[in-house]
C-alpha cells in the first residue's frame, strides 16, 4: 500500500490544529481571519440558495463515526493503495505489531471501493472496514474518546482482530452510508473519479502543518475537496444545509497553509453529502469576495505562515 500524504495563554492550545485554532476567537490566527476575510454572508447565501434539499435523512448512529467513514469510502474508491495513517497512528495500535496487521487487514478490505463496478455483495464488508477505520482514527483525533470507544474493549480483552473490528459498525449505519455512497459516486463522477491517479492527493497536510496539524480531505488536480455528512439546520417540518465560518475558515486555511503552492489549489469545493450537492468556489474569487476587495495569494500565505511561526519562535 502506498503511504498519502484551554486557554489563550498556552500556545500548543491555539495551534494543535487548525480546527481548534479556528474555533477559539482568542486565537491569533482565528483572529487574522476574522480581520481579513470578514465579509462571509454572501458566499452563506449562495451556498443556502443552491443546497437544495436534505435526500438522505439521519439516524441515531454517532454522526463523527458516519463522517469519517464516510471519507475512507471515497479516498478507497479513488485510490485502492491508498494507507490510512491517521488509523494507525495511536500508539495503541501502532506500538502492538499484532494490532496493526490487524487494522491493515481492514484497510484491504476497505479496498475495495476501488472495484468499479462494485459489486452489491461487497458494499457491506467495504463499509463497515471504513466504519471501523474512522474509529481507529477517532482515537488518534481525540485519544480522550478511548474510555468509550468500542475499541476499548477489544483492546483490553485482546479481541482486536479484523473479523472483531467489522462487526462494530450499526445496521441503519451501514444503510446509511449505503445511500450516501450510491448518491456521491453519482454526484461526484466528473471530478473524482475520471481523474488520473497522479492528480489526485487523499488526506494532503501542507507545508503549513507543521506548525498547526491540518490535512485535507481530497485535492484533485487542483481543486480542494472537502467531505461533510451533516444533516443541516432542522426548520419547522424540513431541514435545510447551510455553510457555517468554521467551514468557510477550514477551506480557505487549508489553501493557505499551502505556503509552497505544492498542490497548485484553484478550486475550493465541498461536497455536502446528505445533499447530494457539489459547490464550487474559485480560489482567488473566494478570497477577494470574503476580504471584500482584491487578495493576493502569495501575500496571505506569507503572511499566515509568519503568523504560525512566531508563535513558535522560529522563522518562516
Amino acid at each position: 500500500m502506498s503511504v498519502s500524504h484551554a486557554t489563550v495563554m498556552h500556545v500548543s492550545y491555539q495551534y494543535s490544529s487548525l480546527a481548534v485554532a479556528i474555533a477559539d476567537k482568542f486565537c491569533p490566527l482565528r483572529q487574522y481571519f476574522d480581520r481579513r476575510f470578514p465579509h462571509i454572508g454572501p458566499v452563506q447565501a449562495d451556498y443556502r440558495a443552491s443546497s437544495g434539499p436534505l435526500l438522505v435523512e439521519g439516524s441515531t448512529a454517532n454522526p463523527g463515526t458516519l463522517g469519517g467513514a464516510f471519507g475512507f469510502l471515497m479516498r478507497f474508491t479513488l485510490d485502492a493503495d491508498y494507507r490510512p495513517q491517521v488509523a494507525v497512528a495511536h500508539p495503541a495500535i501502532s506500538g502492538t505489531p499484532n494490532y496493526l496487521s490487524e487494522v491493515l487487514k481492514v484497510a484491504r478490505l476497505a479496498s475495495g471501493a476501488a472495484h468499479r463496478p462494485l459489486p452489491e455483495q461487497a458494499v457491506a464488508t467495504v463499509i463497515r472496514a471504513s466504519w471501523a477505520l474512522a474509529l481507529c482514527t477517532q482515537l488518534y483525533r481525540n485519544p480522550y474518546t478511548f474510555p468509550t470507544s468500542p475499541l476499548a474493549g477489544l483492546i483490553r480483552d485482546g479481541r482486536f482482530t479484523a473479523d472483531t473490528l467489522l462487526t462494530l459498525a450499526p445496521d441503519e449505519a451501514v444503510v446509511q452510508l449505503r445511500a450516501l455512497y450510491m448518491l456521491a459516486i453519482t454526484e461526484l463522477w466528473e471530478l473524482l473519479l475520471s481523474a488520473p491517479p497522479s492528480a489526485v492527493a487523499l488526506g494532503p497536510t501542507f507545508t503549513a502543518s507543521r506548525f498547526c496539524r491540518a490535512d485535507a480531505d481530497i485535492i484533485v488536480d487542483g481543486v480542494l475537496l472537502e467531505l461533510k455528512t451533516r444533516l443541516g439546520t432542522a426548520k419547522k417540518s424540513r431541514r435545510a444545509d447551510a455553510l457555517s465560518l468554521a467551514d468557510i475558515y477550514q477551506m480557505i486555511g487549508y489553501a493557505l497553509f499551502d505556503t509552497t503552492d505544492t498542490f497548485r489549489i484553484h478550486t475550493i469545493a465541498l461536497y455536502s453529502a446528505r445533499y447530494g450537492v457539489l459547490h464550487r468556489w474559485p480560489l482567488q474569487q473566494l478570497l477577494d469576495t470574503l476580504a471584500d476587495e482584491p487578495t493576493d495569494l502569495a501575500t496571505e500565505r506569507a503572511n499566515v505562515l509568519k503568523l504560525l511561526s512566531s508563535q513558535h519562535g522560529l522563522t518562516a
